[in-house]
């Protein structure tokens, strides 16, 4: 028989170890340096919708303040000056979240994609106190990572736009009160802690007002909740304008000319124009 048309297949070479190995290597390297980039992609997606959750808490605010001839929402309510045998104390009845609410029509927008709470608002026959059945925590610890300006809360000089209710003499304060809304402060992202739905401090001097943790990472600013930059070293910031900014901690923190106990305050805080 003629076999000189069969045709012989050579047999399959496989990798050999070295060759496998430094597929290995290559894959690993690829991951290492794709792996950053998504991680970021991801997070600038996060800080996007963050800033759109503001701008949309923004546009609450100001149709809140429309309805109440300018003023501000409280921080919190419950406090009764007029009549404290009816007054119920911090954290009261309800949080600025749960005042806002209706006018935005929405519960999502008050929590922030990188926050570690979700917000729940507290239904009228609750107090802010009270456990939220579904989760067995309580109300006060579901605040959506989103915290209102009342830092200087019993400072002489320097002034929050939000005043806190239970401090003697304190009442709301309009629009008109803030001298350069543009750069005031009212609205940031917030790591909680407990009550953590606004940011406070007494004031500048030996009256408690923080320090950037740079040992921290991502880097904070305060304590019981913490200003954080979240978002790839930066975080969201509404203006008493109603614009949305992201900043990091550095330009929050920029000294101020009221100087008490020989300490600036933090001027991007304040109500007044003080920033130099």
């Amino acid at each position: 028989m003629d076999t000189s048309n069969h045709r012989h297949s050579s047999p399959l070479r496989g990798f050999t170890l070295v060759e496998l190995i430094v597929i290995i290597v290559i894959i690993a390297l690829l991951v290492m340096i794709l792996l950053p980039v998504f991680a970021q992609s991801r997070e600038k997606a996060r800080s996007s919708a963050c800033e759109s959750n503001l701008k949309q808490i923004a546009l609450g605010l100001i149709g809140y303040s429309q309805d109440y001839d300018g003023q501000l929402p409280p921080a919190w309510i419950g406090y009764n000056a007029i009549n404290p045998a009816v007054s119920i104390s911090f954290p009261g009845t309800a949080r600025w979240m749960d005042v806002e609410q209706p006018y935005v029509k929405s519960t999502k927008i008050f929590t922030c994609p990188d926050s570690q709470s979700r917000y729940t608002p507290v239904p009228p026959d609750r107090i802010v106190s009270d456990t939220d059945p579904a989760t067995g925590q309580p109300y006060v610890n579901e605040n959506g990572g989103y915290s209102m300006n009342v830092t200087y809360y019993s400072d002489a000089l320097a002034h929050p736009p939000t005043p806190v209710f239970d401090q003697p003499g304190n009442g709301r304060r309009s629009l008109s009160n803030i001298a350069d809304p543009a750069g005031t402060a009212y609205i940031f992202d917030f790591y909680n802690g407990t009550a953590s739905f606004q940011c406070t401090w007494g004031g500048a001097g030996g009256q408690g007002q923080p320090k950037i943790d740079n040992n921290a990472h991502p880097r904070t600013l305060g304590g019981g909740g913490w200003l954080t930059e979240l978002h790839n070293g930066r975080l969201n910031v509404e203006f008493c304008d109603g614009h949305v900014k992201s900043v990091d901690l550095d330009f929050l923190t920029q000294p101020g000319k009221i100087v008490e106990d020989g300490v600036p305050d933090y001027c991007h805080f304040t109500i007044e124009n003080d920033c130099p």
